[in-house]
């Protein structure tokens, strides 16, 4: 698990990201995200769609902005980033996109705020699958999906220049 700083945002603590893989409790976790389940405040990201820690990291700035400023377009900030990472402004594609189902094996999972301690400890508790280190990313990123996704077409496959073109999806979004 990492944890960055929100440098533009202070006050709403650090951000944590961790990868779990091999999820066995995907149908749950979805089903307690449904009913708003207050114990599971995180946003729980397909991992096959997550190019790198910096593609959360701005998926999770753009979330923040919108609600500091009082303009998040779905239910809570969790919810949000699932939607920020997205390149189109359609919510429910996008969290059937990005978002967790019952047959996701790898997460991303971001949560703002707290001890990392802690938090590592709550999603634990949380998540049955194995916390492995964020670099395992290259692992289980579908380069295809995110293509796709992003309507990159096979123009590019290196993850590097995939990012910057994904980078600037993110930051078009809406206008």
């Amino acid at each position: 698990m990492e944890s960055h700083p929100l440098e533009l945002y202070p006050d709403r603590g650090q951000v944590h990201i961790a990868l779990f893989r091999n999820v066995t409790n995907a149908g749950e976790l979805r089903q307690r995200l449904i009913s708003q389940d207050p114990t599971l405040s995180c946003a729980l990201v397909d991992a096959k769609v997550v190019l790198s820690p910096f593609h959360a990291l701005l998926a999770v700035q753009r979330a923040v902005h919108d609600e500091q400023s009082g303009k998040l377009k779905s239910h809570n900030i969790n919810s949000e980033i699932v939607f920020d990472f997205s390149p189109n402004t359609n919510i429910a594609q996008s969290l059937r996109r990005f978002g967790i189902d019952e047959t996701t094996q790898h997460l991303v999972v971001i949560k703002l705020g707290g001890n990392a301690v802690e938090v590592e400890k709550e999603l634990r508790g949380n998540i049955q699958g194995d916390l492995v280190p964020l670099s395992e990313l290259d692992h289980v990123r579908d380069i295809k999906t995110i293509q796709k996704y992003y309507q990159l077409g096979n123009q590019e496959n290196d993850p590097a220049k995939l990012m910057q073109l994904v980078a600037g999806a993110i930051a078009l979004k809406g206008l």
